[in-house]
């Protein structure tokens, strides 16, 4: 049985680009912003560090200065943080999309990296290979914190239903989404595929997107927090701002209780076994 406390999560939309001191004093004023209206919970978008043409080049290691950053905003407002994600270095190759999770004391307590590579063309738009500098995770995760059991995607894994379907019966109650999506799909997909991974799974959502004019595209921003039946609690535009929302676990409990697709599911029908399922343990 999951959690079935209330708390505050605050989504700190950014503009991030080349300059990465500036994208950190972003990070820091809006991490405050967040605090300030309450926050328990603070999270940021994609790659918030730097956004430009060497992702790669400005890979950090876990001990990195940019860790310590986000270890040291999460100590200073007493705040459980998501990077977002980073570009993790990676010894043996291509570096990792990576998302990390900290505790109030500035611990990482998880770690996430992405799945799906963002390979595409789009009719119209960008076409773009994440895959040729970023090497794809192994495993999904699920961290049972102080908070939540929170679950862990970036971007493009939205479109990947069985992934969240795995999370949500691993019991994540609260599913963080960091991203960077192509304003030509999130017109059209970010909401609808936001609101379904919410319903069809009876759980929080909350996704944290990118705004501005990249390098490569136009990211769409409108991070938003979505609840287990599928209402938007609170929607940010295409500029860097802040939104907050609150999470009662106990009502994710009463809605699967009405419509239980988790308990429902077929398994003898289609095997949804999972053996690259990390739990961390707070």
């Amino acid at each position: 049985m999951g959690k079935k406390g209330k708390f505050r999560i605050g989504l700190a939309q950014m503009d991030s680009r080349e300059d990465r001191e500036a994208n950190l004093e972003m990070a820091r004023r809006l991490a405050g912003e967040a605090a300030d209206r309450g926050a328990d919970l603070v999270m940021f978008p994609e790659t918030v560090d730097y956004i430009g043409a060497d992702i790669p080049g400005h890979a950090c290691g876990i001990g990195s200065g940019i860790i310590r950053f986000f270890q040291e905003l999460a100590r200073e407002y007493g705040v459980y943080l998501l990077n977002g994600s980073i570009t993790e270095r990676n010894p043996q190759g291509r570096p990792f999309n990576t998302s990390l999770l900290f505790d109030p004391a500035g611990q990482v307590i998880a770690r996430y990296r992405k799945i799906h590579m963002f390979d595409v063309k789009i009719a119209q738009g960008p076409a773009y290979r994440e895959s040729d500098g970023i090497q794809p995770g192994e495993e999904i995760v699920v961290a049972r914190t102080g908070l939540a059991d929170l679950g862990f995607a970036i971007c493009y894994d939205l479109r990947f239903g069985e992934m969240f379907r795995l999370m949500a019966r691993a019991g994540a109650q609260v599913i963080l989404i960091p991203a960077d999506f192509t304003r030509e799909t999130g017109q059209a997909h970010w909401e609808p595929l936001l609101r379904a991974r919410a319903i069809e799974n009876g759980c929080y959502i909350a996704a944290c997107g990118q705004a501005g004019e990249k390098a490569a595209f136009a990211a769409y921003g409108n991070s938003m927090v979505i609840d287990p039946w599928g209402r938007v609690l609170a929607r940010a535009g295409e500029e860097p701002s802040v939104i907050t929302a609150d999470i009662d676990l106990s009502y994710g409990e009463h809605v699967q209780d009405q419509i239980p697709c988790l308990k429902n599911t077929r398994e003898d029908i289609y095997d949804l076994a999972c053996r690259r399922l990390k739990i961390y343990e707070e």
